[in-house]
């Protein structure tokens, strides 16, 4: 199967010929796949290209590819590019052009593949795994604050190394990404690319990797970017999941339902009613506009129908009953303590600790899966 390692460069003239003789090296014992080296170039000013292609010369499987500087992630996807429509790649890999992935570890990540996996991650954070002991108190903590923040803000704990460099994958993860992921720079390129395969089902293995500090050269990340760019990614995915996810289609309907208990209460107490009596009234008949659109979209896939869908309702009425307490408790004790004319405010604080509690008995009891 055709392998192309990605390697994206900028001055790295010092450490380039060392990394493509350690790869070929122990690239020749492996049967089962052919492996091609792409040296993506971003007009470095030392002369690295120059002498990637001088070498390439008189060893086969290497190949360059220049372009302007553009940041790692538009390297890395010109480097995808090339790989797939002309060197006709199956599978993609790509690691740092400075020593600091140990080529070594390589047939190994071949090994996860053909063992069934998707997608391969050199893991500095797994037991085996190690980042370098030189390395200043301040960069280790951002390092492992910024693979925390993506670890535990996405949801997906199971994989603890978001942003290093050291991968391979199918193709087809490049495929469906590519799209998705080109508006993305530096170190974010790295963790929005994973995040898309994840999210198409990618089964993913960590290889623990001995992570060392370059020989040559300084490191081009700036911690403050760094951390700040993790930040505003994580969170922007965060809340189209909750928009496109089952808790934003909640949320619409709850808007909905919202409206009808808020007429209901504001027109019994023109009628002279209590508020917290219009408040039952009005919660119950948003109940049944829930039960009806929850059931028919938010938790379509779980929809229940015909005598179980009654029972069902029966169900949800039970479960609201917490909601219905909830908020007039909340709407009672504030005209009790406040005074009547203050009652809007308390019916808004009652219907969003409802509604925290309506979400989980919906999704836990209700629509379990």
């Amino acid at each position: 199967m055709k392998v192309v390692i990605i390697i994206p460069t900028y001055n790295e003239r010092d450490t380039i010929l060392a990394l493509l003789q350690a790869l070929q090296e122990v690239s020749r014992p492996i049967r089962n796949h052919t492996i091609a080296l792409l040296v993506v170039d971003d007009t470095s000013p030392d002369g690295t290209a120059d002498l990637v292609e001088e070498y390439g010369k008189s060893h086969g499987g290497i190949h360059l590819l220049r372009g302007k500087k553009e940041g790692l992630g538009r390297a890395l996807l010109r480097g995808m590019v090339v790989a797939t429509e002309q060197l006709h790649a199956r599978i993609i890999g790509q690691m740092d052009a400075d020593l600091s992935h140990d080529p070594v570890v390589l047939p190994k990540f071949l090994a996860a593949l053909d063992s069934g996996s998707d997608f391969v991650i050199g893991s500095r954070y797994i037991p085996g795994g190690s980042i370098p002991a030189n390395w200043g108190f301040h960069r280790k903590l951002y390092s492992v604050i910024g693979n925390a923040i993506v670890r535990f803000g996405l949801g997906f704990t199971n994989v603890h190394d978001w942003t290093g460099g050291f991968r391979v994958y199918k193709k087809e993860y490049y495929e469906l990404a590519k799209d998705k992921v080109k508006k993305h720079g530096g170190y974010v390129f790295q963790i929005a690319f994973l995040y898309n395969a994840i999210l198409h089902g990618a089964k993913i293995t960590e290889v623990p990797i001995h992570f060392t500090d370059r020989r040559f050269g300084h490191s081009k990340i700036v911690p403050s970017q760094y951390v700040r760019d993790i930040l505003v990614y994580v969170f922007v995915q965060r809340v189209k999941r909750l928009i496109h996810g089952s808790f934003g289609k909640f949320s619409v309907v709850g808007t909905i339902g919202f409206i009808i208990n808020t007429a209901v209460l504001e027109f019994m107490v023109k009628l002279n009613f209590h508020p917290a009596v219009g408040s039952v009234v009005g919660a119950e008949l948003a109940i049944i506009s829930n039960f009806i659109l929850n059931n028919a979209w938010t938790f379509g896939s779980r929809r229940a129908r015909g005598f179980r869908a009654m029972g069902k309702f029966f169900q949800f009425n039970m479960t609201s009953v917490g909601a219905i307490l909830i908020q007039a408790g909340t709407v009672w004790t504030g005209t009790v303590l406040f005074g009547v004319a203050y009652y809007r405010w308390f019916y808004l604080v009652g219907v969003g600790i409802g509604l925290l509690w309506n979400y989980t008995m919906y999704s836990k009891v209700i629509w379990k899966k």
